[in-house]
């Protein structure tokens, strides 16, 4: 999981640059198309504040990004990591929660299909990635554990109650930590939806402040003299959408997938406790070695 989601973010880290890069030189490769265009207009703009408002029409989003303030800048860095992180660890989280429910149902009905509990526990490295395997695994070794407490105890009844409830809390014990081992990195996406938008804030706040100080500077409240500070502000809110934006529709379909997943292995554990009481009643009643669910 760690490996995947380092090479996701490898790989979405490299889109995000290449893009930014092809950005930069389609803008590049307008602008000196159009220098004569350019030229010819900035020769007759007599207005200084007409000549600020065509500087920043010609700048590009990433442009405009770097020739931000140092404060803003680093909001738009963090923010790219963020998304970035955001993308990996959804991508890496539903190729792993495919892969563990694409197993569990081939360990489900492998378990209906066995003859018995010890013809499956042999082959549980069959299907590595499994929860409900895992559930099984523990499970399996609690019941051993159960029947060589019954052949030592000389209360039948007490073994009896002893083995289901102990057999009951393993089976717990083991959804807990499969569900604690799906859920794993969801916090990180959930820290990156909430906080994104406020990062965002942050910097459109900062923006506006640079742009009153340039009004308070100039001495000039017109358009061109806070646009820069506006524009500032307002990718700083775009790259924090961009950031919370994945990380919410990863999170909810982690959630919803894993919500799956944990349905599932309920109702395994519910059957597999019902088959192990059946047996141990049976056994409890006839005494027979034929009744023995290993």
């Amino acid at each position: 999981m760690k490996d995947l989601i380092r090479r996701l973010s490898t790989v979405t880290f490299a889109i995000v640059m290449i893009f930014c890069l092809y950005v930069n030189a389609s803008d590049s490769l307008a602008q000196s198309a159009d220098a004569g265009s350019k030229d010819a207009a900035n020769a007759e703009i007599s207005s200084p504040e007409e000549s600020v408002s065509i500087d920043l029409g010609t700048q590009s989003i990433l442009q405009q990004a770097l020739n931000s303030g140092f404060v803003v800048f680093v909001v738009l860095l963090v923010l790219i990591l963020a998304s970035v992180s955001s993308w990996a660890i959804f991508g890496a989280k539903w190729f792993y929660l495919k892969k563990l429910s694409d197993e569990n149902d081939s360990f489900i009905k492998s378990f209906w299909d066995s003859r018995s509990l010890n013809d499956l526990n042999g082959r549980l490295s069959d299907y590595p990635h499994s929860p409900a395997k895992e559930i099984f695994k523990s499970g399996y070794a609690e019941l051993v554990k159960g029947s060589q407490l019954k052949e030592q105890c000389t209360n039948p009844q007490m073994a009896f109650h002893a083995a289901l409830e102990n057999l009951g809390r393993s089976l717990q014990k083991a959804k807990r930590n499969e569900r604690h081992q799906m859920e794993q990195y969801l916090p990180i996406l959930a820290i990156i939806a909430s906080a994104s938008p406020f990062i965002g804030l942050f910097g459109t706040v900062w923006g506006i402040m640079n742009s009153f100080e340039n009004i308070a500077r100039t001495g000039s409240a017109s358009l061109a003299a806070v646009a820069p500070g506006i524009s500032e502000a307002l990718i700083a809110t775009a790259f924090g959408l961009a950031a919370a934006i994945p990380a919410v529709i990863g999170y909810n379909t982690a959630n919803s997938m894993i919500r799956k997943l944990v349905g599932t292995l309920d109702g395994f554990s519910a059957d597999f406790l019902n088959i192990v009481e059946r047996y141990l009643v049976t056994d409890k009643k006839s005494n027979a070695a034929t009744s023995n669910p290993l």
